[in-house]
């Protein structure tokens, strides 16, 4: 499957909620990047653990590669 493909499906899966895990998002940086390279992310630490009530926000950039490396 090609990379911009994969990618798109991958971007509708979390734009959709369809990830299972409602403690993880993730979406492009900007909604026009027809190069799916910059993305951004956010993890909520799970409950009565040392990470509960933390939000972590992840800069991600997806290379030309992907999804090979």
């Amino acid at each position: 499957m090609p990379r911009t493909f994969r990618l798109y499906e991958e971007l509708e899966k979390g734009e959709k909620g369809q990830l299972g895990d409602q403690s993880v998002s993730y979406g492009l940086d900007n909604g026009d990047d027809q190069s799916f390279s910059s993305w951004n992310g956010t993890i909520v630490g799970p409950q009565n653990t040392n990470f509960d009530n933390r939000i972590y926000f992840l800069s991600i950039q997806c290379g030309p590669d992907y999804p090979r490396i």
